[in-house]
């Protein structure tokens, strides 16, 4: 017979169990703790970046009308290219200072108020603006203000002019609290990019050259001489005998797939020997550039007044130095001389941008007449010039001071918002930072300043 032996763990064998035991519990809790943790934070920073992206959306929608002026005439009868404009002085912060008042004029739609209240990081922006019928006739102008305080971002409405609404009121503005644990609400101005500022293309590289000349093309396809005086160029040139399309014996235009009557001159050099292709002024066109086509057109007292914007025919546009053919993909720009005597100087600016380059093209103006009246009429045109704007390049400086009087140059704003999520009070009650969300976003403002 053989005796079984029986046999279990030791004392020192269970005491060693248990460290490894407890050890590893230890380390599984340490791990579950801080995966937990991890968890927590990657929540609060997805939350706290989701809320930021939605008030700067917020934000950038409400800030881009910014001095936004024109609207359709509320009167059913006027023209459909009729603009109500009599509130555009209500847009402005200070078109019209007091005289003795020592203040500056202040013809933006905004102001910027840094560390508002003395609360490092927190500002106020208040901006005007116009608002819209349905149809998109005027309906009034409100003022609204964004301000961060005491790490809580709101925004209010108040209308200045016309009817208030629930949304807008105009007795007491209606306010909405945006987001709360804001740790920072900075609004920068991108620096002002003025006309001056603008690099000059045509005349001359340089933007203090006003003088241009103008040279006309004709005997070629249907273009007739037209009279440029004066000839050897200035800063304002009058344009006269353009060429009817008028069938006097019939007393009726000539009908317009039977014009055969065209003008046509070109920005020329100061030489005076040879045809407007080699003496017109070539230029390239290049993408990812804003360019802006700008002159005056001078109020005359005479046929001119009586164009018919659908019937004759003005533009200004570029051909091909080649063989006077336009460009693939840029067309012209029509326009039509002042028609009141005192109510416009009669400026004009076009901004175009290319998709391609476009090579060795110079800048043209294209008549036609349908009106004997009109083609006995003037033009004159004043200081035509081409330009490279680079205020879609905006440039935001840390300090980013800007005169009063320039203020109505700034075509941007750049917002710079931070939010936290998950933060606490310590023992003393004082709230310690989360994780936190952040964003900047470059927000344009092209209709603030005069006249845009």
């Amino acid at each position: 017979m053989i005796r079984r032996q029986k046999s279990g763990f030791t004392l020192m064998e269970l005491m060693v169990y248990m460290a490894i035991l407890g050890i590893i519990v230890i380390v599984a809790g340490r791990a579950f703790s801080d995966s937990t943790k991890f968890r927590i934070r990657t929540q609060n920073i997805l939350k706290a970046t989701q809320e930021a992206e939605n008030v700067a959306t917020l934000f950038k929608a409400d800030v881009a009308q910014t001095g936004a002026k024109s609207s359709k005439a509320n009167s059913p009868q006027a023209s459909t290219d009729a603009f109500y404009v009599s509130s555009i002085p209500t847009l402005y912060i200070l078109p019209n200072p007091a005289s003795g008042a020592g203040s500056e004029a202040d013809s933006s739609s905004y102001t910027r108020t840094h560390n508002k209240n003395g609360q490092t990081g927190m500002d106020e922006l208040v901006f005007k603006r116009m608002r819209y019928n349905a149809d998109g006739t005027y309906s009034g102008v409100e003022e609204i203000t964004w301000v961060a305080k005491d790490k809580v971002l709101t925004r209010s409405c108040k209308t200045i002019e016309g009817t208030g609404n629930e949304q807008c009121p105009d007795d007491n503005p209606a306010t909405v609290e945006i987001a709360d644990h804001v740790e920072k609400f900075v609004v920068k101005q991108a620096k002002p990019t003025t006309v001056s500022g603008a690099v000059s293309v045509l005349p001359s590289s340089n933007a203090a050259e006003k003088n241009f000349r103008l040279i006309p093309r004709y005997n070629e396809e249907d273009f007739r001489y037209l009279d440029v005086s004066p000839a050897e160029g200035g800063t304002t040139l009058s344009l006269t005998g353009f060429a009817p399309n008028y069938d006097f014996s019939s007393d009726n235009p000539q009908p317009l797939l039977n014009q055969r009557n065209g003008n046509q001159v070109f920005l020329a050099t100061n030489s005076t020997s040879g045809d407007w292709k080699s003496l017109c002024k070539k230029v390239t066109l290049v993408p990812n550039v804003e360019y802006e086509i700008s002159f005056a057109m001078p109020y005359s007292e005479d046929g001119s007044r009586m164009f018919c914007p659908g019937r004759d025919h003005m533009s200004v546009g570029f051909r091909s130095a080649t063989d006077g053919s336009k460009p693939a993909g840029l067309e012209d720009f029509f326009f039509f001389p002042p028609t009141l005597p005192g109510a416009s100087t009669g400026e004009r600016s076009m901004r175009f941008t290319v998709a391609n380059t476009i090579e060795n093209v110079c800048l043209a103006f294209t008549f036609a007449s349908y009106s004997p009246v009109v083609a006995s009429g003037k033009i004159k045109l004043k200081d035509v010039a081409l330009k490279k704007i680079p205020s879609s390049n905006y440039v935001f400086e840390e300090n980013d001071s800007i005169a009063v009087a320039d203020k109505k140059n700034v075509k941007a704003l750049k917002l710079e918002l931070r939010i936290g999520h998950g933060g606490k009070k310590d023992a003393d009650g004082v709230s310690q930072p989360g994780e936190t969300g952040e964003i900047e976003m470059v927000v344009p403002i092209p209709s603030n300043g005069p006249r845009d």
